[in-house]
């Protein structure tokens, strides 16, 4: 009975799953942990591998040339007959552009240590995987976008399992050997696994597609993405600014702490990612029919990771407890701001996923380039002034204005394109923002109300279940 349900089940459903459930196992991973690195590394240690890490979520931008962004599932669609072609022709562009970067780094390579605030053997590991992770990256948007789960699930789980390990063991034996390399030696540890696994994929794309150059498809995609690098790059100056700011203007103590907390509270985030993969395949094939149930879907979608954002930020106190030391707490209230602004990341994804059908994608380069030049100024303007938490407020101003321009824009340009009203019920969107941002930032209050913040959680973690559910159903019944 159970297997036949099973089986029941739409492929779109099960492939959302699987993935959700992917990315809560990785994320899941990196908390458990984190109890161990806050105290086997110090804070200054911890700072140093998320000052990489930030670092490289920039920098990926443009050695990806943002081809591993909304565009690629775009092409999907377009060279439905040609999809092992563009792959391998695609990942010729990223793999050039590594090289070039490369040699822009070796060329002055104590200037660019010096910019960065790395030194030469973490960026040269930045290097490597520029040049094969978006294989790896290609392979798993294709997968995701054909419904294809049980491989790409199980290599995702299995490549954060083998990192998370190595890490772990690498760092507690250069502790016991009382080495001062702790920070490159988690880094490799943690980036071994992905090397190898995209460097295998990057050797079978090549062996499948049979195409290194093809300018159809490069000018096809570098017209979608090259608005894209400048979205990704100021979206990720939008992320992680703050603790480059921080880690010039305080200290990597600071970073240490702020990232740690920053991490946790948007745990969140991996959740909606996977949830986002998988709804963008089932908007763009059902965007132009008449009869559709995208504008319940959306909302009962975005409801369900509302409920968890906040529940997380309620729970807060007794997550901090768990995975740091008392040097964490202060920074406790740097949570629900940066909870509410993971939030509004569904929102402004909802509606760049609009920009990115009707191929549009210049305005998502507006919109983030002014939230990126509100969050520098008012960053530098707020740290010197109240010190690095106030990083957090700023970035929810930030996610704001994101959101805000997002939803403009694409209301302009469905209306223009399609000629008919919103794909989604904007007043509905608006208001669930309003009410996520005001219950996330409740719990200030809460924080001192332990019994109070449990019933919320209660019921939140009740009415979550529900929403999803639904979600799920209406999905089902579309397909």
């Amino acid at each position: 009975m159970l297997k036949e349900r099973l089986q029941n089940i739409p492929l779109g459903v099960k492939a959302a799953v699987v993935y959700t459930m992917a990315s809560v196992f990785s994320r899941g991973l990196s908390m458990i942990t984190v109890p161990i690195f806050t105290r086997i590394m110090s804070t200054s240690e911890i700072g140093m591998v998320n000052l990489y890490n930030s670092w490289y979520s920039l920098l990926s931008v443009i050695a990806t040339l943002s081809l591993t962004s909304g565009g690629f599932q775009a092409a999907m669609k377009d060279f439905e007959g040609e999809r092992d072609q563009y792959q391998s022709a695609v990942l010729t562009l990223t793999s050039m552009m590594a090289i070039v970067l490369g040699c822009i780094y070796f060329l002055i390579p104590d200037i660019w240590n010096r910019i960065i605030g790395l030194p030469s053997v973490l960026i040269i590991l930045m290097l490597v995987m520029f040049f094969f992770a978006p294989a790896q990256d290609f392979w798993l948007l294709r997968q995701r976008y054909e419904y294809k789960y049980k491989l790409a699930g199980a290599l995702t789980m299995g490549s954060a399992l083998a990192s998370t390990i190595f890490s772990v063991i690498v760092v507690l034996y250069l502790n016991k050997a009382g080495s001062d390399q702790v920070v490159v030696g988690r880094l490799y540890a943690t980036n071994i696994a992905t090397i190898v696994i995209s460097a295998v994929i990057w050797i079978k794309i090549y062996a499948k597609g049979k195409t290194t150059v093809n300018i159809k498809y490069w000018k096809y995609s570098l017209k979608l993405s090259v608005p894209l690098i400048g979205y990704a790059f100021a979206a990720q100056i939008l992320s992680v600014s703050d603790r480059m700011m921080i880690s010039k203007m305080v200290g990597n103590d600071a970073v240490g702490i702020y990232s740690t907390l920053y991490t946790v509270s948007s745990i969140s985030l991996l959740v909606w990612s996977a949830i986002n993969s998988s709804f963008i395949p089932y908007l763009y094939q059902n965007i132009s029919k008449k009869d559709n149930r995208i504008r319940e879907l959306s909302l009962a979608l975005m409801g369900a990771y509302a409920i968890i954002a906040v529940m997380l930020t309620f729970l807060a106190p007794e997550i901090v407890r768990i995975l740091a030391t008392k040097e964490y707490y202060e920074a406790i209230y740097i949570m629900p701001p940066i909870a509410a602004g993971v939030f509004l990341t569904s929102v402004s994804n909802m509606y760049s996923n609009l920009l990115i059908y009707h191929k549009k994608t210049n305005y998502i380069m507006y919109s983030s380039t002014i939230a990126a030049i509100v969050n520098l100024i008012l960053n530098y303007i707020c740290i010197n002034i109240f010190g690095y938490m106030a990083a957090a407020y700023t970035t929810l101003v930030a996610y704001i204005v994101l959101a805000g321009a997002q939803v403009i824009f694409a209301r302009k340009v469905h209306l223009k394109e399609a000629g008919n009203k919103s794909v989604y019920n904007d007043k509905a969107v608006l208001f669930m923002a309003i009410l996520t941002i005001i219950a996330a930032l409740f719990g200030l209050v809460l924080y001192r109300y332990t019994a109070l913040r449990y019933v919320l959680i209660c019921i939140g973690m009740i009415a979550g279940i529900k929403i999803a559910l639904v979600a799920l159903k209406k999905m089902k019944d579309n397909q």
